[in-house]
């Protein structure tokens, strides 16, 4: 049985608590929360969980053996930085931090203190988007040319971060699961504060990888309807995947072939001895197996402290993300019109 305890109950927080108490190799055994309403959820809901207002209980109680971190994004770093030295594995909701610096820092604690250090980056573990990867990795797309996504919605705006670090981390994350892990080389951005001085609602910003793959992503919380899409463009075919549709994939086969023409062989220098043919096949809407993401990422979670093996969004991909949210931050904070490079990490 692995001893678990909580910091942070509010929005998403009873999400993961209810998904902890209900797995059968887990004993929630604390939530630290501020808000006496939060508290008394949690005590009229899970008797068998205790609560505090203070999050060092926590970490002090030695009984406990893994920390979920629900807080703000503002407190990651410290309060993930505080788990790893007393010794628990962690599981922090997204971004594992503010900027590339610190998640350097939280890395390298998690791996001198030998503990699981996992961030929350729940689309990895839905079925759509692992059937998504699974196309791109089996060639069924072709050369991958472009993809853009939207994370949209007239919803709930925040004051502590902008839209971009609230909703582009989801879409980062997917992007480098599809990208094997590559960074891209280059990105720009732009964004506009509408509603709150120097924080954007909304953003779009592109990125480049080296192989000439681009992505373009578009965030905003000021829009007339919730869009959750993201749509993959290849040389052979495309992939739509809508994460609020009945029909969370959708693959066409269409696209722009280049053909010899009769006699020629195809010399793609030479315009005059091929013919441009646009071909429109198949809608395909496959059937997934679709399971709660994040059930599976809680399964994991614990799987990996039982096992030692490392998490899916582990060290390397959560400092990938924080890397790339910070290099677009600092397009929106510059120069918006000049390509940014951004360095690899080793």
């Amino acid at each position: 049985m692995i001893t678990v305890g909580q910091i942070g109950c509010g929005y998403w927080g009873p999400n993961l608590l209810r998904n902890l108490s209900s797995h059968p190799n887990c004993h929630v055994k604390w939530v630290a929360e501020q808000s006496h309403e939060r508290q008394a959820y949690v005590e009229n809901n899970y008797p068998k969980t205790k609560t505090t207002s203070n999050w060092e209980d926590i970490i002090n109680d030695s009984e406990v053996d893994a920390v979920i971190v629900a807080t703000p994004a503002s407190t990651h770093y410290e309060l993930t930085k505080a788990v790893l030295k007393a010794g628990k594995h962690v599981l922090v909701e997204k971004p594992l931090a503010m900027c590339t610096r610190e998640a350097d820092e939280l890395v390298a604690l998690g791996t001198t203190a030998e503990k699981i250090l996992m961030v929350g980056h729940t689309f990895l573990y839905n079925s759509a988007v692992r059937y998504a990867k699974k196309l791109v990795d089996q060639g069924e797309l072709g050369q991958t040319y472009y993809i853009y996504s939207q994370r949209l919605n007239l919803g709930q705006v925040r004051t502590d971060v902008n839209a971009w670090w609230n909703l582009a981390p989801h879409d980062i994350s997917i992007l480098l699961y599809l990208m094997d892990g590559e960074l891209p080389i280059y990105v720009t951005a732009h964004g506009i504060d509408y509603i709150q001085p120097g924080i954007e609602d909304v953003v779009f910003a592109n990125l480049t990888w080296a192989n000439k793959v681009t992505a373009h992503i578009q965030v905003s919380w000021l829009d007339p309807g919730k869009i959750r899409r993201m749509t993959l463009v290849g040389s052979r075919k495309m992939v739509v995947y809508d994460d609020i549709s009945d029909d969370k994939i959708k693959i066409l086969d269409k696209g722009i072939d280049r053909v010899p023409k009769i006699g020629e062989r195809m010399d793609y220098d030479n315009f005059n001895n091929y013919q441009l043919f646009h071909r429109t096949g198949d809608v395909l809407l496959p059937r997934i197996n679709l399971q709660e993401p994040l059930k599976v990422e809680i399964n994991h979670f614990l799987e990996c402290i039982q096992t030692g093996q490392t998490p899916l969004t582990g060290p390397k991909h959560a400092r990938d993300v924080v890397a790339v949210l910070e290099m677009v931050q600092q397009a929106l904070s510059g120069n918006k019109n000049i390509l940014q490079p951004i360095s690899k990490n080793t």
